[in-house]
C-alpha cells in the first residue's frame, strides 16, 4: 500500500488463551524454581526438559497466535508460520467456524480469533486512513469501541471489511497507491519450530539416557 513500511498496526489476540497462558507460565515457573532449589540433592533433568517443552507448547498455541491489521493488508500468525495479504488481494472473508481470509479460492484461518473472544486493541483507530470511518459507533455497524471492546470472529471479519473499504476509497482519491508486487507472502517462521525442537530433542535425549 505504501513504499514505506507501515506505522500504524493493531494486534488482535484473545484473552481466554493469554489467560490459561499465563497461568501455565507461571505453573511451570514454579516447577522449574522447585526444581532448582532441591536440584542438589535430587537432580532431575528430564523433568525439566519436559516443563521447558510443555512451556514451549504453550507459548506456540496460545501466545503466538494473532490477526495484525496495518496499512498494508491483514497478517495472520498461527502456530509456525505468517500470512501476509495485501488489500488489493482480499476477496471475502469468513466466519461461520473460525476467522478465515479468502484471496481467490484459497482461504487462510486465523488461529487467533475464534467465534467468541475479546480480542486486544491498542489504543486510536485501525488505520491511519480515514480516522472518521474507524471512530464511528459500533452500534452503527463499523468499527467497535477501541477500548477493547467484546468482539467474535464475525467482528473481526467486518474490521477486516472495513478497512478494505478504506483501503479501496483511498485509492480511489489517491491518497495511497498500490504497490505493483502486491502478493499473497506466507512464511515460516524457523524461530517457532526451533524453540519447540530444542526441548524436544533434550526429553527424546535424556530419556535414552
Amino acid at each position: 500500500m505504501r513504499s514505506k513500511a507501515s506505522t500504524t498496526q493493531h494486534l488482535f489476540r484473545q484473552r481466554s488463551p493469554l489467560a490459561l497462558a499465563a497461568v501455565c507460565g507461571v505453573t511451570g515457573l514454579v516447577l522449574l524454581v522447585a526444581t532448582a532449589w532441591h536440584w542438589a540433592d535430587n537432580p532431575q533433568p528430564l523433568f525439566v526438559a519436559w516443563v521447558v517443552l510443555s512451556l514451549a507448547f504453550v507459548w506456540v498455541l496460545f501466545v503466538r497466535p494473532a490477526v495484525l491489521i496495518d496499512e498494508d493488508g491483514v497478517t495472520i500468525r498461527n502456530v509456525v508460520r505468517d500470512v501476509h495479504i495485501p488489500w488489493a488481494k482480499v476477496t471475502d472473508v469468513e466466519c461461520r467456524w473460525s476467522l478465515k481470509v479468502l484471496v481467490g479460492d484459497r482461504a487462510f484461518t486465523a488461529w487467533a480469533i475464534s467465534p467468541q473472544g475479546r480480542p486486544k486493541v491498542a489504543a486510536g483507530g485501525l488505520l491511519g486512513i480515514t480516522p472518521r470511518r474507524l471512530n464511528t459507533d459500533a452500534n452503527a455497524g463499523a468499527y467497535p469501541s477501541t477500548a477493547s471492546p467484546k468482539v467474535t470472529a464475525s467482528t473481526v471479519a467486518r474490521m477486516i471489511e472495513q478497512a478494505q473499504e478504506d483501503y479501496s476509497e483511498a485509492l480511489a482519491r489517491g491518497t495511497v497507491t498500490s504497490p505493483a508486487d502486491a502478493q499473497v507472502r506466507v512464511t515460516w517462521v524457523p524461530t517457532t519450530v526451533a524453540i519447540v525442537l530444542m526441548p524436544a530433542i533434550a526429553v527424546l535425549v535424556l530419556s535414552l539416557t
